[in-house]
């Protein structure tokens, strides 16, 4: 099991399968505001690129920029519009050589419409692992992102800039990614 190699690092509502993970991220005030009462004793690590979030709750704040790749400043992360690409920064930034990504589908239905606020057909935050759909109406956010065919094109885009910079190796375990088509696909109990 990934627990009993390596730190497990996670983001978001992913503390719900793992209370144990080593680092928690989660950049949208909103989410720590909803989430605080049920991850604030959790006994990881707890980073935002927020500076209201990290003002408001005992949490490290790291700088963020949107770019290509990862950052090599390690005062810094690339964000990617995602919490996911933030946390394989923090993972590099923490020392990864190699980053296991469990959760990653990087799918909307295809007629999500985030300026319209329209979620689609199904929910969006939702994989086999971690089924919980859309965050609660409080907290929900509307991206403008590019959706071809159901998959988030753009964040493809930037993990294929993370394998092609060849700073770290990204490992697909997601079943039924769209990463598939840039990094293949490995079981977890392959690793």
């Amino acid at each position: 099991m990934a627990r009993a190699k390596a730190p497990l690092f996670i983001c978001n509502n992913a503390f719900l399968l793992a209370p144990d993970a080593k680092l928690l991220y989660a950049i949208n005030v909103a989410w720590w505001r909803f989430y605080w009462p049920q991850v604030k004793d959790l006994p990881c690590e707890k980073w935002t690129a927020s500076p209201i979030a990290a003002s408001e709750f005992p949490i490290n704040l790291i700088a963020e920029k949107n770019a290509r790749g990862l950052s090599t400043d390690p005062g810094v992360i690339h964000h990617g519009h995602g919490s996911g690409f933030s946390l394989v920064s923090m993972a590099f930034r923490a020392g990864a050589t190699r980053i296991a990504l469990l959760g990653y589908d990087l799918k909307y239905a295809p007629d999500y419409d985030g300026k319209a606020r329209k979620i689609g057909r199904t929910p969006r935050h939702s994989t086999e692992l971690l089924p919980t759909g859309e965050y609660p109406e409080a907290m929900r956010h509307w991206p403008s992102v590019q959706v071809k065919d159901g998959v988030h094109v753009e964040l493809v885009s930037l993990y294929e800039s993370v394998r092609d910079q060849g700073l770290v190796e990204l490992v697909n375990c997601t079943p039924g990614s769209a990463l598939e088509s840039v990094l293949g696909y490995t079981p977890i109990d392959a690793l």
